[in-house]
């Protein structure tokens, strides 16, 4: 075998190498982008237990809940800004989702049926409704309150 059908052996070899590492990298990277979102998942969820667990742990949280998105009994100032306070959690973790799908690391849609849906059935409460009102301007992005509204509109 002559050199030159030696150097295009070696040619073809390396080329068949350079492809097999191309394609290791590729499905390195596919693999480390669903680590990525598998962490962003755990995070979101994470944010959302701290809320839930409040509620369910302490009752007065549960009915201080109930009570100002029902407007069943007037509430004091603390109460109010309790109240305000959580629901502004509970906005942020939604915002976190809303976030995430915008970025592409949550498909589309995602908010709409998780966060977007949960936050609408606090928003549509005579409290809720009253306290989306003067938040949304305040902190949220415009893109956000834009999407929200059109899930409030929905129902």
């Amino acid at each position: 075998m002559s050199f030159e059908r030696i150097s295009y052996l070696a040619q073809i070899v390396a080329s068949v190498a350079v492809v097999a590492s191309l394609i290791f990298v590729a499905l390195q990277i596919k693999q480390n982008t669903a680590a990525l979102q598998r962490n962003e998942h755990n995070s979101t969820m994470a944010q959302w237990t701290v809320i839930r667990m409040a509620i369910a742990k302490h009752r007065d949280i549960a009915e201080l809940m109930t009570a100002g998105l029902h407007g069943e009994s007037p509430l004091d100032a603390a109460d109010q800004l309790r109240l305000e306070q959580m629901l502004q959690e509970n906005a942020w973790a939604a915002f976190h989702i809303w976030d995430r799908t915008q970025r592409g690391i949550f498909p589309k849609g995602t908010f709409e049926a998780t966060g977007g849906a949960l936050l609408g059935t606090l928003l549509r409460t005579p409290g809720g409704e009253s306290w989306w009102r003067k938040a949304k301007h305040i902190g949220f992005p415009p893109g956000f309150v834009l999407d929200v509204d059109a899930i409030l509109a929905k129902a």
